[in-house]
């Protein structure tokens, strides 16, 4: 929640921050996994899709993975943090921020929710 704000950069993140000056989505999650757990993820949303178990959207929890087939190649990912809500980094000239999940825009595609927690 830290780094809402942050602006998108695609390939930025890793384990340690921000590079290039931001964040792409998968780039925050590999951070924000480390800095709160010291759980290393995979570096893509589409490899993302084997990290830990699947669950399904009905018992969706906080600190859930969420890689989402916007694209038709499961290309976003976004930490569920409650509420309805994730936490992303979007796309070029954006920042990252907190959206509805369970609600509108992005309910409308294929969910692969992963715990690793």
């Amino acid at each position: 929640m830290a780094k809402q704000g942050t602006p998108y950069v695609w390939g930025g993140g890793n384990a340690h921050g921000a590079t290039g000056g931001g964040f792409d989505c998968s780039g925050l999650l590999v951070y924000a996994f480390y800095k709160g757990a010291h759980i290393s993820l995979p570096r893509t949303s589409q490899a993302m899709r084997g990290a830990g178990e699947a669950v399904s959207r009905s018992d969706l929890r906080p600190g859930d993975i969420v890689v989402i087939n916007n694209d038709g190649n499961w290309g976003h990912v976004g930490l569920y943090v409650g509420g309805g809500n994730m936490v992303h980094a979007p796309r070029p000239g954006k920042t990252v921020e907190t959206v509805p999940l369970t609600k509108g825009y992005w309910t409308q595609f294929d969910w692969d929710i992963r715990r690793v927690l």
